[in-house]
């Protein structure tokens, strides 16, 4: 023989069940959400970091356009727009560094160097994006520019 459950306890548990399902769906929703958050605020993270770096690269040739403009053989910095640039020029060589401060403080910095020609007009196809690391020379000037 088979014990009868009471309609009342049959109610409860349906209430259980549904009310269970309700804090899951609703947990579901939250993470899902947080996770849409996530994802919008890492790719603007990115999108603003690609920006600096287009910046900082714009001030770095932008010191190079100056150099051959100039001539001159010594070290110098300026700004172009939120970024600060050095160049160096020594033989038939035009070094810069462009540098941009992220929100954090820390720069993101963007290094060219360009073979200057005989008539000291630039080169075609010598224009080449290096590693900022190996210009300290140039990170210090603008370093001091900063301060």
């Amino acid at each position: 023989m088979t014990a009868r459950v009471p309609m009342r306890i049959r109610g409860r548990r349906r209430g259980v069940v549904a009310l269970g399902f309700a804090v899951a769906m609703l947990l579901l929703i939250f993470i899902t959400v947080a996770a849409f958050l996530l994802a919008i605020l890492a790719g603007g993270a990115r999108t603003e970091n690609a920006a600096r770096e287009t910046q900082a690269l714009y001030a770095a040739e932008a010191g190079i356009d100056l150099a051959l403009q100039a001539g001159a053989e010594d070290g110098f910095t300026g700004r172009c727009g939120r970024a600060r640039f050095a160049v160096k020029q020594g033989g038939n060589e035009i070094a810069a560094l462009g540098q941009v401060e992220r929100a954090s403080g820390a720069p993101i910095r963007c290094a060219v160097t360009v073979r200057v020609g005989a008539g000291g007009g630039m080169v075609a196809g010598s224009w080449r994006q290096v590693a900022p690391a190996t210009r300290p020379e140039l990170a210090a000037l603008v370093a001091e520019q900063g301060d």
